[in-house]
C-alpha cells in the first residue's frame, strides 16, 4: 500500500489566503483564498509534482497520490465572563 502523505493548510490573517503550512509531499508549496480552492490546487498539484519530483520519492506510487489535508487554524475565545449563548464558528473562506 502507497504512504498516505500529509498536507496541513494554515490561515495568513495578513495575507488574507489559506496555505499549505506543513506537508511531507516533496515541493508542495501552495496558497488560495479559501479552504476549498486550496483543496483543488493541491489535488491538481501532487500528480505534477510527483512527475517532476520523482526522485525525491521513497517508493513509486502506483493509481492516485494518497494525501491527507487537514485544517490548523488558531481560534480565539471569549473572554472569561463574557459567555454568550449563541455559538457560531468563523472560519475565513469557508462557505456558510
Amino acid at each position: 500500500m502507497d504512504h498516505t502523505y500529509f498536507a496541513t493548510m494554515s490561515w495568513d490573517e495578513d495575507a488574507g489566503v489559506w496555505y499549505i503550512s506543513d506537508t511531507d509531499f516533496p515541493g508542495l508549496v501552495a496558497e488560495a483564498d479559501s479552504q476549498r480552492r486550496l483543496v483543488r490546487k493541491v489535488r491538481e498539484l501532487a500528480p505534477v509534482l510527483y512527475e517532476l519530483n520523482r526522485h525525491l520519492f521513497d517508493e513509486p506510487l502506483s493509481g492516485a497520490i494518497p494525501l491527507q489535508v487537514v485544517v490548523s487554524h488558531i481560534i480565539r475565545s471569549a473572554r472569561p465572563g463574557s459567555f454568550s449563548h449563541s455559538f457560531v464558528a468563523d472560519f475565513p473562506g469557508m462557505p456558510e
